[in-house]
């Protein structure tokens, strides 16, 4: 199987997950769930979120998983058609963008976080996720947004400090002749980052989190990015000597 088709049907499981989720009601019983809202003044909030969670179905866990799946596996294919990826094979030729190209993409995506924090709580609050008795979602906003701009600040720390001394563009999955200490620093620092950034992607995607899917993507590739440039660091600068010295 392609890359491709592999992401299409993904895609497709996706779709299919969602749409299905369309079909099934938010309680196994409406009549139970609005008695239990009229009941919220009277019991304390633990019980409550306890018996609402029972009398709730699959609806909203399949509906964002479908999602998640869905805008996860459409960002890839996008990615497979403008890289001209038919083949796992031709991922060998794919190459990364210059230092500028990372520095600009990278903060222009990062800022995507700002709008999608603001869907996430208000597609939720209109969704109906969140108890009677809950606080406005002027709380999380106020305090994830400012967050995320304050993280603008150590992101370019670390594209800055990442790229000094780098050849840029590269191959994107470029594996050095031989491995120093140093190419093996950097082995161990961007797989351990790119798994850190695995697992904030599945919880964004079982949390069906439609704009930070895509950012999390777009910054594996970036830290794919970054680790070629340390990896052809050495490599570009020795092809050099030798052209130049036969």
């Amino acid at each position: 199987m392609t890359p491709r088709l592999i992401t299409i049907l993904t895609l497709l499981i996706g779709l299919g997950l969602f749409s299905y989720s369309l079909t099934l009601p938010y309680y196994k019983g409406q009549r139970s769930a609005d008695d239990l809202v009229g009941k919220y003044y009277d019991i304390e909030k633990s019980d409550y979120n306890k018996k609402e969670a029972e009398r709730r179905t699959s609806k909203v866990i399949l509906m964002d998983l479908g999602s998640g799946l869905a805008i996860a596996s459409a960002t890839i294919l996008l990615f497979l058609i403008f890289t001209k990826v038919k083949t796992f094979n031709d991922f060998k030729n794919n190459r990364t963008p210059t230092k500028t190209a990372i520095f600009i993409s990278a903060n222009i995506v990062w800022l995507l976080l700002l709008p999608g924090t603001y869907w996430y709580y208000v597609f939720r609050g209109v969704r109906g996720d969140y108890p009677p008795f809950g606080n406005s979602i002027g709380i999380p906003l106020m305090t994830q947004i400012p967050f995320y701009l304050l993280l603008l600040v150590p992101l370019n720390i670390f594209i800055l400090l990442t790229t000094i001394k780098t050849n840029l563009p590269t191959k994107l999955f470029i594996t050095p002749d031989q491995y120093s200490r140093t190419k093996i620093f950097w082995e161990i620092f961007f797989w351990f980052w790119l798994l850190i950034n695995l697992l904030f992607l599945v919880g964004f995607v079982a949390d069906g989190d439609h704009f930070s899917i895509p950012v999390s993507l777009f910054f594996t590739y970036i830290l794919l990015a970054l680790r070629a440039g340390q990896m052809s660091r050495d490599e570009q600068t020795i092809l050099a000597e030798k052209v130049q010295h036969p």
